[in-house]
């Protein structure tokens, strides 16, 4: 049943009109007359049409629910609220002068006969309980202010795809090697103990273990394990604390500090060795006279030469430069080394078994040294040879007889050690022998008759051409070796 309260068509009219303000109300009737065709505000359309609704209608009740009608379109249309509080007093009485004309057929209640002094302060908005007119409460043209899913307005600043600049996980590292330092140092370790001994790594007073620590945590050329010089540039490292690299008097030792400029620059100008020896086959090389152990590529330190075609190390040579210590074994994995001269210093020590692995070594040339024990008889199985220059040490033992396998032997000198025994028979083989003194040592015997045909005596074209022994007849140690029919002299 719809609900009714005693309100004129007019005033139906006046309360949608207030809701539109109130000086649109003062003109209202005029509206209602003329149309409102001057004002363009977009509320117009709908107070023009319930005009002419609420002024059609018979009933008056028609005529309120086309006004709830139209003041909730209006509302909707303008976000406007319909007020949803009902008047405290309906108006006592209706106008006076009535807007338009009565419905033919009066509601059954009549307004009171007094016309209401002010409008009413609160215009009804009930609408009809009944009819099926009320907008839908969410207009489906506006979307919810919360959706469920919260989709974003905007793309992220920092897509998670894009990976950071600096990744936090990779630490900065010494050398670029394309790896971490501990990843380099792992590396390091493990090409390295193929070459030497691991626990003489890890420990820090032998010249491996200073070396190590060297190539790893200070060397400012920074090289890689994986490249193919890093075991030699290590190698190298070991030589200079195996020989007292710190104690040379050559102006070649290592800076003070290897990782000031300055102090790096000095060492480099202090050093003046050049090792710029002879070499009868005439191979391209290059050398430096750089410190030791400074960031250039260790082919250019002073007393060292290197092969053009390979950057390996082919010499390395030292005359009364205050070398000492002893001759590491890790030599022997520098294969292209042809020269090793190291004369008039104080180094010691054996020779070791393992250089007797050299596949090209020419010379090895170790006089006025301090070094001990016996010759290995491994050194002659280094097929090319050409001098074995062993005087003024400590030699001890005996010659060996496989002296007389290595053929292009040119140069033996054994003289002023302690060598004992005999001359082998063997010597005599050495089809190339030039020169071969064993005088001022503790041997006995004879110089085999093998050996004095190696000398041009009768035109045999021998090359022997020196050949001493002590073979004086008042020396202790006496070995008989005829002047000039074998021996050439027989120093004292």
């Amino acid at each position: 049943m719809r609900t009714t309260f005693p309100v004129s068509k007019q005033g139906v009219i006046l309360l949608a009109l207030l809701a539109n303000g109130f000086a649109e109300a003062k003109d209202a009737p005029n509206r209602l007359r003329h149309g409102n065709k001057e004002r363009k505000d977009t509320r117009v359309p709908y107070v023009n049409e319930l005009t002419s609704k609420v002024s059609s209608e018979p009933d008056t009740d028609a005529a309120h629910f086309w006004a709830h009608h139209f003041l909730q379109q209006m509302s909707t249309s303008m976000s406007v609220s319909v007020p949803t509080v009902p008047p405290t007093e309906p108006p006592m009485t209706s106008p006076t002068n009535p807007l338009m004309e009565p419905p033919t057929n009066p509601p059954t209640e009549t307004g009171p006969t007094n016309p209401p002094t002010a409008l009413p302060t609160n215009p009804p908005t009930n609408p009809p309980t009944n009819p099926p007119t009320a907008p839908p409460t969410l207009d489906p043209t506006n979307p919810p202010t919360n959706p469920p899913s919260n989709p974003p307005t905007a793309p992220p600043t920092n897509p998670p795809t894009a990976p950071p600049t600096n990744p936090p996980t990779e630490p900065p590292t010494r050398c670029p090697c394309g790896q971490t330092d501990e990843s380099r140092e792992a590396d390091a370790f493990a090409i390295l103990s193929t070459v030497s001994d691991p626990a003489l790594l890890l420990d820090e007073t032998t010249p491996q273990g200073k070396a190590y620590n060297w190539i790893v945590d200070i060397d400012e050329f920074c090289g890689c394990p994986a490249e193919e010089k890093f075991v030699q540039r290590y190698i190298m490292g070991v030589f200079y604390y195996s020989t007292e690299g710190d104690s040379w008097n050559n102006g070649c030792q290592a800076s003070a500090d290897l990782t000031d400029p300055v102090a790096i620059a000095d060492a480099n100008n202090d050093c003046t060795i050049a090792a710029d020896g002879l070499d009868i086959f005439g191979l391209d090389t290059f050398f430096g006279t750089d410190a030791w152990l400074t960031p250039s590529d260790e082919c250019f330190w002073g007393g060292v030469t290197c092969r053009n075609s390979s950057g390996c190390l082919d010499r390395i040579e030292f005359e009364s430069d205050g070398l000492a210590g002893t001759m590491p074994l890790e030599l022997q994995n520098l294969t292209d080394l042809r020269f090793i001269i190291l004369e008039e210093g104080a180094t010691g020590g054996t020779i070791p078994s393992e250089y007797g692995t050299f596949p090209r070594l020419h010379i090895l040339d170790l006089n006025f040294n301090s070094f001990t024990g016996s010759v290995p008889v491994e050194l002659y199985n280094t097929p090319f040879l050409l001098q074995l220059d062993l005087n003024s040490n400590f030699f001890t033992g005996t010659i060996a007889t496989e002296i007389g396998s290595v053929q292009f032997l040119q140069f033996v000198q054994f003289e002023d050690n302690q060598f004992s025994g005999t001359v082998p028979s063997e010597v005599g083989s050495l089809a190339s022998l030039q020169v071969f003194e064993v005088f001022g040592n503790q041997m006995s015997g004879t110089m085999p008759q093998e050996v004095c045909d190696q000398r041009d005596i009768n035109g045999n074209g021998g090359l022997l051409f020196r050949l001493t022994a002590d073979c004086d007849a008042g020396e202790t140690f006496f070995v008989e070796c005829s002047v000039p029919d074998c021996c050439t002299d027989c120093p004292n």
